[in-house]
């Protein structure tokens, strides 16, 4: 019988060229989920990327037309402005991708488009191939899959293919992960920034220079992405300290004391001297007065504004926020069978080491340490802290709460690692358990039993990933009661405005022409996307004023409910004529002034088509849906 929890170390020279070919399908794979799921809402600070990307695009025209002037205090001042308090890298590459396969709406065609591109008209069209939403989104999108890419070789190359395959797959089928996977967004390009630099360092802990010098820019393009990677440094100062701490010391000679130190890796070395090089090249607003400006940076973020968080009742609108709330946001929107693998392969990580630091007193915790696999130094402890520091940042009381779970998903990948180590050792048991039953050992009953434990721990995510993918942020798990946890136990429903999408159907088809639509939390620059992809009538007016408006787009925010109902009393209805609900949880509700606005109701148009790569959308035998339920209601929810 085996009793090795984890496998050990596969060693570089047997990671195949199938394991990388397998790597790159499941990457592969995860970009076609993306591009067949783009019928997702544009969430609020997606929308201000939307606009920060278009703009910053103009400086590729001066960059061809005039490269002295391109750089130039002035010019950047004017084209990267706006949105400072992020580097520009990621809505660099955005608003590239947008320029080179943009479908532009002509505004010769339709006069309305001048108000939505800046300067009036959108650029000349080069590949027109995609929406402008999805072009915008494609750089994420990438990334997000080349993430799947680095998930699988890590825990190849650290503990055998079956941990890289199965941590990958388990990071694929994470409903919230997935979620902000289509976004023009930060939060997963960083999260695949941040891993990058983990696996370099580690490659560069027995690789030498050039993966140390490969660290220096992963590290350099982490900080281009978003100020989570500030953190890196210090975590891997932490790990390196404790992993080579017999290492340190005081020596005696000639009567002269000695400090001893291990070798300083050269990682560190390139994060003090590449990574600020890559940083300062990728940011513009850096290059005439970085000092100033990294000053405004940092202020800005450590004054943040305080979103409000509904959390068990509670409605959180300062400090102290409750402790431990990112551990167990995660324990609720993460799919159940994962969240017990990452449980189990945490208290087996635990054990292990609890079992080789008694091995030292006690002769029979000597023998079970030593059944343990050797592998590097510390891989165990730098898994374990790149998951664990994301979450404690957040779960930190005197954090602000964000909303939702996208801020400690650095820490996210390595949990599904962890998951990944899990499944192994399930895999073991299985294993073992054809040895103890001589009925079960055979190859094909060995198969079948391996099947069936993936099939168990793999398809309830699928399917809760790929069914309401629509409403992903709003995803919790089957432990707590699915979607029905929003209501059951009083916790948030909607971030930042994306719901309004599943809308737009039926104001397209029911609105008077020139209706007057407050969007409530929805970003003007999001609703211009949606005019631009053609996802809402050109007729239909953004109004400021929700009293005054023909329509109210209420999005389910705890904080929001007097409006709601003040809103209600200036229309005179107590009636929503639509509700946009996920598995029976209304998400939206659409309120409308009564009698209805005058007008004539057009026939309706082919706009809301969700976007897509031009491809045929995937088989719905696992969504059993595509997008979020919506029903129109005759009494109030």
């Amino acid at each position: 019988m085996s009793y090795s929890v984890f496998p050990s170390e596969r060693d570089s020279s047997q990671v195949k060229k199938a394991d990388w070919l397998i790597g790159l399908a499941l990457a592969a794979l995860y970009f076609v989920l993306l591009a067949c799921t783009l019928d997702i809402g544009f969430p609020r600070d997606e929308g201000f990327y939307f606009s920060a990307a278009e703009q910053y695009s103009k400086w590729y025209d001066v960059l061809l037309e005039d490269p002295r002037s391109a750089f130039k205090k002035e010019t950047v001042d004017k084209y990267f402005g706006y949105n400072g308090e992020h580097p520009a890298f990621p809505k660099m590459l955005f608003g590239l991708s947008w320029r080179l396969f943009g479908d532009f709406t002509s505004v010769d065609e339709q006069p309305e488009a001048r108000v939505w591109y800046d300067g009036g008209a959108p650029p000349a069209e080069i590949l027109p191939w995609l929406r402008e939403s999805t072009a915008m989104r494609l750089p994420a999108m990438l990334m997000s899959s080349f993430l799947i890419l680095l998930i699988h070789a890590f825990g190849t190359r650290w503990f055998g293919r079956r941990v890289g395959v199965a941590a990958a797959v388990l990071f694929m089928f994470m409903p919230h992960a997935f979620w902000h996977a289509h976004l023009a967004c930060f939060d997963m390009p960083v999260t695949a920034m941040w891993f990058l630099t983990a696996y370099c360092f580690l490659r560069a802990e027995t690789g030498g220079l050039w993966w140390a010098l490969l660290t220096g820019v992963a590290w350099g393009l982490a900080l281009s992405t978003k100020h989570n990677a500030y953190f890196i440094p210090p975590l891997y100062l932490l790990w390196w300290v404790i992993a080579h701490r017999h290492e340190f010391g005081i020596s005696k000679n000639e009567g002269q004391l000695a400090i001893k130190l291990p070798p300083i890796p050269l990682s560190f070395i390139a994060f003090l001297v590449i990574s600020p090089l890559v940083y300062y090249a990728l940011w513009p607003r850096l290059w005439h007065e970085p000092i100033k400006h990294l000053k405004w940076y940092f202020g800005f973020h450590a004054h943040h504004v305080m979103y409000w968080a509904y959390y068990w009742g509670w409605l959180y609108t300062k400090p102290p926020y409750p402790l431990g709330f990112s551990f167990v946001m995660s324990a609720m929107t993460i799919p159940g069978p994962t969240v017990v693998l990452s449980v189990v392969g945490l208290l087996g990580v635990m054990g292990e080491w609890i079992v080789r630091l008694f091995g030292r007193f006690s002769s029979a915790m000597e023998r079970l340490a030593a059944a343990f696999p050797r592998r590097q130094r510390g891989v165990l402890l730098f898994v374990f802290l790149n998951f664990f520091f994301p979450f404690a940042l957040i779960a930190n009381h005197k954090v602000p709460i964000f909303g939702g779970t996208k801020h400690w998903l650095p820490g996210v990948p390595f949990l599904a690692i962890l998951g990944g180590l899990a499944f192994e050792w399930v895999l073991v048991a299985v294993k073992d358990l054809g040895e103890m039953v001589p009925g079960l050992a055979g190859k094909r009953v060995q198969a079948l039993l391996g099947a069936l434990v993936a099939a168990a721990f793999v398809v309830p995510a699928m399917y809760d990933t790929l069914h309401g993918h629509t409403n992903g942020s709003t995803y919790y798990n089957a432990f707590f009661g699915g979607y029905g946890a929003m209501g059951d136990h009083r916790m948030e429903r909607e971030f930042w405005g994306n719901t309004a999408f599943s809308a737009l159907p039926w104001l397209n088809e029911n609105a008077p022409t020139g209706a007057k639509v407050n969007f409530h939390d929805t970003a003007w620059d999001s609703i211009r996307m949606y005019w631009r992809d053609g996802l809402l009538r050109p007729d239909i007016k953004s109004f400021g004023d929700p009293r005054n408006a023909d329509y109210y787009l209420f999005h389910w925010h705890k904080e929001f409910l007097e409006d709601e109902e003040s809103v209600r009393q200036a229309m005179g209805t107590d009636v929503p004529v639509h509700v946009v609900a996920q598995d029976g949880v209304p998400l939206l509700n659409v309120w409308a002034r009564r009698p209805k606005p005058s007008g004539t109701r057009p026939a309706r148009l082919p706009l809301a088509t969700p976007p897509a790569l031009h491809m045929e959308r995937l088989p719905r035998l696992l969504t059993g849906q595509v997008g979020g339920s919506s029903a129109e209601k005759e009494e109030e929810p």
